[in-house]
């Protein structure tokens, strides 16, 4: 009787060290792993650019029309567009002073669900703001933004590959047999659904789709211009010009560089960037300009009495093939122009302090073709004027 005594002591003596252990080596373990591990939700805002915009909330419930900005966009929430509509998500990380961490500009005919989108709750997380993103059909362009404290990524799926994509610039396209994935800038790692992984850099591309073939490394268009993402000074590639009065110069807005072009005033004006480039391209078959555009504020309405003063206007001058010097232009502006006021067919309105992302048609098409690009300049014109632009890229392909 005494020795089952003795080992029922014993017993609970050892179980009773084993828990003190347990709960003094387990709960600051937790602790540190709740700290590290632990995430918020980011803010999310959907911008309606222009055409018919759909949003699924929550991915339940019936897709509602929208017209107007909302943060009220919960993860697992499913953006339809149709085949005139652009959009733009932003992603924010939480806190007081907070960061874009990643953006992603939805054109015509695409669908996107927002899988999650997550930030480290506490500043000792080693981790990275992170958003995954479903992309079923249509176009998407991600930018990914690191911010000053933490890097970001994010998680691209599509039926037909996976990627994960670290700070920078990059396009897919979803059909129904394949995915096309663009690295514009940045680095990204793939893998199809068969299993195969391969890495891309800036200026690469590849084709991943069903069946066993194995997605190759392949170039991208080239772009023509460098520094069009103004990370760098304007005095990389751009000579910069003023007109009357005005300024242009980097800035960064929610976490994206752009080139300002600013004015407040009375009278005509006009200040301007331009790169030279002299480039021979008859040997393509595709070149396209690619830029975004904000006007923030413009005093004239329209593109001015005679629709040559919007606050965005970009310019590219060519030799055509026959020898023939030639300019085309395409510009922007946000407040209605006048009854009486003249306004050129080039000339698009968007929203008031959106980020609208345009891409022109292919300028080998243009009749006669170009032969030699000769320059491209973006400019302000008008009194008044507060616009920014960024990711400019005149993309070549063969």
């Amino acid at each position: 009787m005494t020795q089952n005594r003795e080992r029922l002591a014993w017993i609970i003596l050892l179980v009773s060290f084993a828990l003190c252990i347990a709960i003094a080596v387990g709960t600051p373990l937790g602790i540190r792993q709740f700290l590290l591990t632990s995430t918020r939700r980011q803010a999310i805002l959907l911008q309606p650019q222009k055409g018919t915009l759909s949003l699924q909330r929550g991915g339940q419930g019936d897709f509602l029309a929208l017209r107007d900005p909302t943060w009220d966009v919960p993860e697992r929430s499913v953006v339809m567009t149709d085949g005139a509509a652009q959009a733009l998500l932003t992603f924010q990380a939480p806190g007081r002073n907070s960061e874009t961490v990643a953006t992603a500009q939805l054109y015509g005919d695409t669908r996107l669900a927002v899988s999650a989108a997550r930030s480290p709750r506490f500043g000792m997380s080693p981790l990275p703001h992170r958003v995954t993103l479903r992309v079923e059909a249509g176009r998407v362009r991600i930018t990914v933004l690191p911010t000053n404290r933490r890097e970001s990524e994010a998680l691209l799926r599509t039926p037909h590959l996976t990627a994960l994509l670290k700070a920078g610039s990059y396009e897919v396209r979803v059909y129904s047999a394949l995915t096309e994935f663009i690295v514009r800038e940045g680095q990204a790692r793939v893998t199809d659904i068969g299993g195969h992984t391969l890495s891309l850099k800036s200026a690469q591309r590849t084709i991943a789709q069903f069946g066993n073939v194995v997605p190759q490394v392949l170039p991208a268009a080239r772009n023509l211009l460098v520094n069009g993402d103004f990370r760098q000074p304007l005095s990389v590639g751009w000579e910069t010009y003023v007109v009357e009065a005005g300024t242009v110069q980097t800035s960064t807005v929610a976490g994206r560089p752009a080139a300002w072009f600013f004015r407040d005033g009375v009278g005509h004006a006009e200040v301007g960037i331009r790169q030279t480039l002299n480039y021979d391209v008859r040997d393509f078959t595709s070149l396209v300009l690619h830029l975004s555009v904000m006007i923030r504020g413009q005093s004239l309405p329209g593109c001015g009495m005679a629709g040559s003063e919007c606050p965005i206007i970009v310019k590219v001058e060519y030799q055509d093939i026959f020898g023939g010097n030639r300019t085309w232009y395409h510009g922007f502006y946000s407040v209605p122009k006048a009854a009486t006021d003249y306004l050129y067919v080039w000339s698009d309105q968007i929203p008031l302090s959106t980020w609208v992302s345009y891409d022109s048609e292919n300028l080998m098409e243009l009749d006669p073709p170009p032969a030699l690009i000769q320059s491209v300049t973006i400019y302000a014109s008008g009194h008044s004027f507060d616009a920014l632009v960024t990711e400019v890229e005149l993309l070549a392909q063969e």
